[in-house]
């Protein structure tokens, strides 16, 4: 027996490693919340909630006045956490939990989203809502007709259901259902819909009226009843969800909405239509009218790019901010309390928590993150001869580098030069302004006709005052050998707050940190404005001179990038070819009789097919195998290898598995792929199986499972991977570096945060949805 069998075992990690809101199926399992700690932003949306959830009838017993909030946040700020938060606390207050639902609009158009939401509300729960203005209709049937005893009192309580009271009593349905129908025109202001509700309650129409509602084509029941329009539009849907807040929110009911992600839908890269945008804001006004809250959940663009007239339809906008150093001590405290029974800051320390929020800049996922990082360290350590259980400084660096890696310093000089071509600029790569080795700029942006240049300072995260004084010691050298330079201090990484601090007074300005969704657009109007700096009031004609000078660079870049795209082609198009020629190949093995692994067919295919998930869940385990087979395209290479390659592909093959940065990022890709497989394996076991009483908990756990393995697989460690151009492509410069940003971000959107994606398509899927 070894001398570590004697250790304890490792501890349990009390912090999630991808910090992601749990979205579950809220009935199912109302207790399980994930570790909520209350900032001023959840205090200010509970406060807009409290006051519509408890503000009584209008004067006069109509409806209460509806109310839209706007949550915006960045990244990791916790928009998701909070509007479930909201959900919950509005299904606790309401005397039915199904008048509050929660949304995420990852479908990208409204037609899905609304898809979803009746989804959500289900065929029995609108059915049901119709039958309570049925309830009312009939109950002043009977109050009329003297008969107000027994069946009032049953139909009230729900103890008779109104077509009971309808048949015991022998009432006239027929005129009955035509007053709910009328009045349902009245509510929604909708005849179609009227219309269609109303045939809900009558046996043999629930599946036409319900397919129509879905957005399919109308049945010819429906058709013969003036209903000929499906809802296949981002109008209709708008205008559908409308209905659906008048219809829930009547009868001085109140119902609300969370809606997460709507930047997927608003956002400055895919603006709306005009006449989506004027039912958007038809949708606001709705909810107000019907009495309704609508949350709507997303980045800052989501709201910037909406028109004014819009923006005054949502009377109140909640903005996330970063955890303070005690709400940080707070979370760690109750995680591990939740987790262990006992309330405990250790083995983090008031310092060391104090750093791990400087350095997160308050991130709620970055903290999180960084706590499962630094209490596996530190746990790990504590089973060394002499380790201590307790978190350093140190720790937190080491955990800080390992989770946010940045880019290569290749990929990042790639990024800015780029920028630079695009924006038609003159410049100078790795040049040095004095003598000194550290008046080294990364890039010596110059404007003709003005004094002097903007100076491109590039360095990695800055944590400590070590990396502070490095920083100091080089804007200082740049400073002595010009001094009139502007200076752009870029960060390819992450930084602590306090090193902000400081570097704000040094600079003017916080350095500006790559953040791959806003870097383009914050680093050109960086460098515009230190162009506009230099120049003063310099000559109209001279300004005019280097504007021309800029147009022309710009459209000479645009030539070039499309030749080098032509070559591509062609060569993309040669490798298409070879690869269609493998592929029938494999094809001819298969049908031949061919087991799971023969003919070089993978294995993940064979399963596909043998257990293939629903449509939403298969595409999202399918996305990141592909993502990561593109990236490493190992079987095509060693295919190539063995078709009667001639001596230039074998050359190539040794080529890349000689160089090591390329063995070990593929070992990684392949890692993962594995690692992604073996999680579709077991999810897809776990169909067979979900109808169990504990079938939620075990999905929870497969996903634990999955990202506790992934936790030592960090994506940018495939970087070396991107930099190559795809197997047999002819590659020039400007496409490589092109496909490297297009190949990345394909990685990163198939992988990053997969199994929450995953547990919220299985919900979606099957009974828990």
């Amino acid at each position: 027996m070894s001398a570590r069998s004697d250790l304890p075992p490792p501890r349990k990690n009390p912090f999630s490693p991808m910090a992601v809101a749990r979205i579950t199926d809220f009935d199912a399992d109302p207790d399980a919340v994930d570790v909520a700690i209350t900032t001023d932003a959840t205090r200010q949306a509970l406060a807009h909630l409290a006051s519509y959830l408890d503000a009584p009838p209008t004067r006069g017993g109509r409806d209460r006045t509806g109310t839209v909030v706007a949550v915006l946040g960045d990244y990791g700020t916790g928009k998701t956490h909070l509007a479930v938060r909201l959900v919950r606390h509005a299904r606790q207050v309401l005397a039915d939990p199904t008048h509050a639902l929660y949304l995420d609009a990852t479908a990208e158009s409204f037609i899905e989203l609304y898809r979803r939401f009746m989804q959500k509300l289900g065929r029995e729960g609108v059915r049901a809502q119709v039958s309570e203005y049925y309830a009312d209709i009939v109950a002043d049937s009977l109050q009329s007709s003297g008969l107000t005893s027994d069946m009032l009192e049953w139909l009230g309580s729900r103890q008779l259901e109104p077509q009971e009271v309808v048949e015991r009593l022998g009432l006239m349905e027929s005129a009955l259902l035509r007053k709910v129908q009328d009045t349902l025109r009245e509510v929604t202001n909708n005849k179609d819909f009227g219309t269609a509700l109303t045939l809900l309650l009558r046996p043999g129409f629930e599946h036409s009226v319900w397919s129509w509602l879905l957005g399919g084509t109308p049945d010819q029941v429906l058709v013969e009843r003036g209903i000929t329009t499906p809802i296949d539009t981002e109008v209709a849907a708008l205008e559908a969800m409308g209905v659906f807040a008048l219809l829930f929110g009547g009868r001085q009911r109140r119902f609300v909405l969370a809606v997460d992600e709507l930047d997927k839908i608003f956002s400055a890269d895919s603006r709306p239509q005009a006449g989506t945008m004027a039912a958007f804001q038809t949708l606001l006004q709705v909810f107000a009218k019907a009495g309704a809250c609508l949350v709507l959940c997303g980045l800052p663009d989501f709201k910037s790019v909406l028109p004014p007239a819009v923006r005054q339809r949502i009377p109140y906008t909640v903005v996330m901010s970063g955890l303070s150093q005690r709400e940080v001590r707070e979370f760690i405290e109750l995680a591990q309390q939740q987790a262990f029974g006992t309330r405990q800051l250790a083995p983090f320390t008031v310092d060391t928590t104090r750093y791990l929020r400087d350095i997160a800049r308050g991130n709620a996922r970055n903290v999180i993150r960084l706590c499962h990082r630094v209490f596996r360290m530190a746990d790990d350590l504590s089973h060394a001869p002499g380790g201590e259980f307790t978190v350093t400084e140190e720790m937190v660096r080491q955990a800080a580098r390992d989770l946010f890696g940045s880019l290569s310093s290749d990929d990042i000089d790639g990024v800015v030069r780029r920028l630079l071509d695009a924006g038609g600029l003159d410049y100078l790569h790795r040049h040095l302004l004095g003598v000194a080795e550290e008046s080294l700029a990364d890039f010596w942006v110059t404007f003709p006709e003005h004094a002097g240049g903007c100076a491109v300072l590039i360095t990695r995260s800055l944590l400590d005052n070590a990396d502070v004084a490095a920083v100091l010691r080089r804007v200082s050298t740049v400073r002595e050998a010009e001094p009139d330079a502007e200076l752009i201090l870029l960060v390819n990484g992450v930084v602590a707050d306090g090193v902000a601090i400081q570097l704000r007074e040094l600079l003017g300005r916080e350095p500006l940190v790559y953040v791959d969704r806003t870097f383009a657009d914050d680093f050109k109007a960086l460098v515009s404005a230190t162009g506009r700096r230099l120049g003063g009031d310099t000559d109209p004609m001279s300004a005019l001179r280097w504007r021309m000078d800029q147009l022309a660079k710009q459209q000479s870049s645009i030539y070039g990038f499309i030749e080098h795209l032509a070559e591509h082609m062609d060569g993309v198009r040669a490798s298409s070819d070879r690869q269609l020629g493998a592929i029938q190949r494999q094809l001819a093995a298969l049908a031949g009789g061919a087991s799971g692994t023969s003919g070089g067919t993978p294995v993940r295919e064979v399963e596909s097919s043998a257990s293939r998930l629903p449509g939403e869940v298969e595409r999202l385990f399918r996305d990141a195998v592909d993502a990561l087979e593109d990236l490493t395209q190992v079987d095509v290479m060693f295919e190539e290898a063995f078709d009667h390659a001639p001596t230039t592909t074998q050359e190539a093959v040794h080529r890349r598995l000689r160089t090591p940065e390329f063995a070990q990022a593929a070992t990684q890709a392949v890692f993962m792929q594995k690692a992604v497989q073996a999680f579709r394996a077991a999810v897809s076991q776990w169909y067979s199986s979900a109808e169990d009483a504990d079938a939620e908990d075990r999905l929870e756990e497969l996903c634990g499972i999955y990202d506790g393995i992934v936790e030592f697989l960090p994506l940018f460690l495939l970087d070396p991977l991107f930099k190559l151009p795809p197997w047999s492509a002819r590659s020039g410069g400007l496409v490589a570096e092109v496909s490297q940003g297009s190949r990345r971000t394909r990685v990163h959107e198939a992988l990053r945060n997969l199994s929450p994606r995953v547990r919220r398509a299985v919900f979606r899927s099957s009974r828990l949805t």
